[in-house]
């Protein structure tokens, strides 16, 4: 038994999507979520933007896009590739045998590349299955998704049996970040939290990704349908519509943290720094899954107490804990990071 406060010194948070920051948040929280691309020579990479995030001067006069370069030259200049990753221990047995989870997100490619990137997700989703099915990986321990409504095209392509879900509402692939929020607004509009719900259900999604909009401020009204949210009334209609099905919220907002899970929600975070305090005044819980505590536990957290004597799931149970345990999952690893991600060598 073991607090998960233990031997912390001061937090660094490593870059996105990187080996460093992918190992660490997959030993210290219930699960990660990370983005896939595949790379001119045909490999899987962890890479989240279209564009190689790295400073100009790093270029050396290569292309900008991240699916122009071999995988050697990606690792070369500090991405990670999933076959590197997979290989390495400290990442795969919390995987293979702490329950946790992971929600691997396939990225769509720029027109440039390919007009319809539909064959090309299939291929990630064909390599990726394949490394985590030789793993032997808990067929309730990974999801593959994309913001692409044809997912389940890929899902037939690649030939894989592993779970997928597809996230709403799709997002362009090209534009500003502003841009691409606003032309995904129709969707948005049209889809209530409840609708949402049905329509992963109906395509058998074994949990779903939903955007915090449905939970917070005045987003929650602008969609047509009854809102849900983390108080009162709108609170009983979420759990009335959640029943016992997994939802993954992003972003888990800190002074959203706390309302969140005790709504029976699990939380993608860019904040994985243990010894935060939360905007609430409580003091966080990063493996509510893994590492469970008891009800006074939790009160507890709320007035600064932080147990000690904790033991994780796997040493007091030989079940596998599926998606519908509420979860802390690390974000691109440790949480999103400034850019470039890669500031140098």
């Amino acid at each position: 038994m073991k607090s998960l406060y233990a031997n912390i010194m001061v937090f660094e948070q490593p870059p996105e999507n990187t080996h460093a920051s992918l190992v660490q948040a997959m030993q210290s929280m219930d699960g990660v979520e990370f983005d896939l691309r595949l790379t001119a020579d045909g490999q899987v990479v962890i890479h989240h933007d279209h564009f190689v995030s790295v400073p100009n001067e790093m270029l050396d006069g290569r292309p900008k896009i991240v699916e122009e370069w071999d995988l050697e030259d990606l690792e070369s200049v500090g991405f990670c590739s999933f076959e590197k990753l997979m290989s390495d221990k400290d990442w795969l047995v919390p995987w293979q045998e702490h329950s946790k989870v992971a929600c691997l997100e396939i990225k769509r490619c720029l027109p440039k590349i390919e007009k319809d990137p539909t064959k090309r997700m299939a291929k990630i989703m064909q390599l990726a299955s394949e490394m985590v099915d030789e793993a032997g990986i808990h067929d309730e321990a990974a999801v593959f998704y994309a913001f692409h409504k044809p997912m389940q095209k890929v899902a037939k392509l690649s030939g894989s049996n592993r779970p997928w879900s597809r996230l709403l509402p799709t997002v362009p692939r090209t534009g500003s970040h502003n841009s691409k929020r606003i032309r995904a607004l129709p969707q948005f509009v049209s889809y209530s939290f409840n609708r949402l719900m049905k329509t992963q259900q109906k395509a058998g999604s074994p949990m779903m990704p939903c955007a915090v909009d449905y939970f917070e401020g005045v987003k929650r009204f602008i969609h047509l349908g009854r809102p849900v949210g983390l108080k009162g009334s709108q609170l009983k209609r979420l759990k009335k519509i959640l029943g016992d099905f997994p939802v993954y919220v992003w972003p888990g907002h800190p002074y959203m943290e706390r309302d969140l899970l005790n709504a029976g929600l699990s939380i993608l975070t860019d904040y994985p720094d243990p010894s935060m305090e939360l905007p609430c005044g409580s003091k966080r819980w990063m493996r509510p899954a893994t590492m469970p505590l008891s009800d006074e536990q939790w009160l507890e957290l709320e007035r600064g107490i932080i147990p000690d004597d904790v033991a994780p799931w796997h040493e007091i149970s030989d079940e596998q804990l599926g998606w519908k345990a509420v979860r802390m999952i690390g974000h691109r690893g440790c949480g999103k990071t400034s850019r470039p991600v890669i500031q140098s060598t």
